[in-house]
């Protein structure tokens, strides 16, 4: 009977000892017909076990497993391997080969590949991969398909050209865009990315892969970006070799004379007025803040006399008079006194 669904019910068996001292242990599923193979030095029960768990890793567990009555069959290794999987152990009937005719059919064909590799001189394991991938691909004569499309639901590729059928599942696609653009952004937020707008033509430098303790972290010449493609940019060293590195392996390079203008920006109208800094006001005239020594050192009878000289004089209309006040005095420079006084402890002490 057949089973409800693929790698529902499968069949193991060994073939061999072969000429080489080898054997292959053959899974075959009986929904699909298609079989697994693994070649083996050594037939115990725990190597067994093993084979056995890595074909099982890469298509899961069946539900029934059927055996003969070989000794590794019949261990009590394999038998709690059974158990901790959950795979139910069905062992045929002895001495009747039919009981498992599924698998014992493959053998016959393995082993008919296996003689012509031999007659013809070739190494019989190639020679086996290959009648192996040929079989999985090809339309079985019971289920009319392939046994790849009736395990995996879809045609593997072959040499031989044929029409893909693709089909969309949006859902996943929406969700495999939606899951990919939160860690992105998660990513982003945690390691504080930021746009990069380099573009090729731009002198950059780049990260060291290897360096000892007193490197610097990037290289100290400039390389120019030829390209950008995404988040990957294409250099070219000074030697003319190129490279291609992330987005965020390269550092625009910034010139002594273009970082001097960026911390100075007042520096690049073309004014040498702007950096000398002339207050306004002034009319240009960097005298006209400049205090005289007479201003500074001239006493009360100087500052009365240039008073009452500077009270004569009287605008064009005649109406007002503009008194001149010296604010150029200097005050004098006072520091502050600290106030000391003896401990209390010394109150009583004569």
């Amino acid at each position: 009977m057949l089973p409800t669904g693929p790698w529902v019910d499968v069949a193991v068996d060994f073939l061999g000892p072969l000429p080489t001292g080898e054997s292959i242990l053959v899974v075959v599923d009986y929904y699909s017909r298609y079989y697994e193979y693994a070649i083996m030095k050594s037939t115990t029960a725990e190597k067994t076990v093993k084979a056995l768990a890595e074909i099982f890793g890469r298509h899961g567990l069946p539900v029934t497993l059927y055996s003969d009555n070989g000794p590794q069959f019949i261990s009590e290794v394999f038998a709690e391997y059974m158990n901790i999987t959950g795979v139910h152990h069905h062992r045929v009937t002895p001495k009747w080969p039919q009981a498992n005719g599924e698998v014992e059919r493959q053998n016959q064909s393995i082993v008919k590949r296996l003689r012509i590799a031999q007659a013809e001189g070739k190494d019989w394991k190639e020679a086996l991969l290959t009648y192996v991938a040929v079989y999985r691909a090809s339309t079985h004569s019971t289920t009319g398909k392939s046994p790849a499309e009736v395990l995996f639901g879809r045609k593997i590729r072959t040499k031989l050209p044929q029409i893909q059928d693709i089909s969309e599942d949006q859902e996943l696609r929406d969700r495999d865009l939606q899951m990919k653009s939160g860690a992105k952004h998660y990513a982003d937020l945690k390691r504080g990315a930021v746009h990069s707008d380099i573009v090729p033509g731009d002198k950059v430098i780049v990260r060291r892969d290897e360096r000892r303790k007193l490197d610097t972290p990037y290289f100290n010449q400039p390389y120019t970006v030829t390209a950008r493609t995404g988040s990957m940019v294409t250099v070219k060293s000074p030697e003319g070799v190129l490279y291609k590195r992330n987005i965020s392996s390269v550092k625009r390079y910034m010139s002594r004379d273009t970082h001097n203008e960026a911390a100075n920006p007042e520096r690049t109208d073309g004014n040498p007025e702007a950096v000398t800094g002339v207050p306004e006001g002034s009319d240009g005239n960097p005298e006209a803040e400049t205090s005289t020594p007479e201003a500074v050192t001239r006493g009360p009878d100087l500052e009365a006399a240039s008073n009452t000289s500077g009270g004569d004089q009287t605008h064009q209309d005649g109406d007002t008079q503009a008194e001149t006040t010296n604010t150029n005095v200097p005050m004098a420079a006072s520091r502050p006194q600290r106030q000391r006084r003896f401990p209390k402890r010394y109150d009583d002490f004569v």
